[in-house]
């Protein structure tokens, strides 16, 4: 009797597990599901009738990441803007802005990147301050900022929508908002990007 009683009692905490399972109720996500989404570029600036390449990486339920671009569903917020296909290729319509968002097709992971139209190009881009120092002891970090000169002669501040990149991450991080981070000593690129313009200034860690 008491056997048949464990052996009901394994048969039942093994129907509930099926049963969890199949209701997508498991313990943890499994390993092809998609947790996360980044894109790249984190925003674009283009002209009409111009196109940006998004691409989508995913970071995966056993913490691997892979290309899914041709994998998840894109859209436009403003598809009179701008729109985008299925591999990821955005194309300007008219001037404005857009967001772009990047689903998974197996999850509720999305993201999103700005997407500004403009009818003038960016020319060129000065990131400020130039050539900075900053103390690792200190845990000291730095803003940055980045302003874009357009065809037309004019300014803008563009910090917020730049692509913000450190050639050493090793030595100091920096944010999607232009914040620089120190990890070690040493000296590293700062970049901001956008609309096929860079801007480049040195940052350097110092004891």
């Amino acid at each position: 009797m008491q056997r048949l009683m464990w052996f009901g009692g394994i048969a039942a905490a093994l129907f509930i597990v099926l049963l969890l399972s199949s209701c997508g109720g498991g313990f943890f996500p499994s390993s092809t599901e998609i947790t996360a989404i980044t894109l790249s570029p984190t925003s674009a600036f283009i002209t009409p009738t111009t196109t940006q390449q998004f691409t989508a990486t995913a970071t995966f339920g056993n913490n691997t990441s892979g290309d899914v671009t041709s994998q998840v569903t894109w859209t436009s917020s403003s598809p009179s803007v701008a729109t985008i296909n299925s591999s990821g290729l955005v194309t300007g319509v008219a001037v404005g802005s857009t967001t772009i968002t990047a689903k998974s097709n197996n999850s509720s992971a999305t993201a999103t990147a700005p997407v500004t139209v403009s009818s003038k190009t960016i020319v060129s881009i000065t990131i400020a301050p130039t050539d900075p120092s900053i103390s690792l002891s200190a845990d000291q970090q730095q803003q940055f900022t980045a302003t874009a000169t357009y065809s037309d002669g004019s300014e803008g501040d563009i910090t917020a929508s730049a692509t913000w990149t450190s050639s050493a991450t090793s030595v100091a991080t920096i944010s999607s908002a232009g914040l620089a981070s120190p990890v070690s000593i040493g000296s590293t690129t700062i970049s901001a990007s956008l609309g096929g313009a860079v801007g480049t200034t040195s940052l350097t860690v110092t004891e």
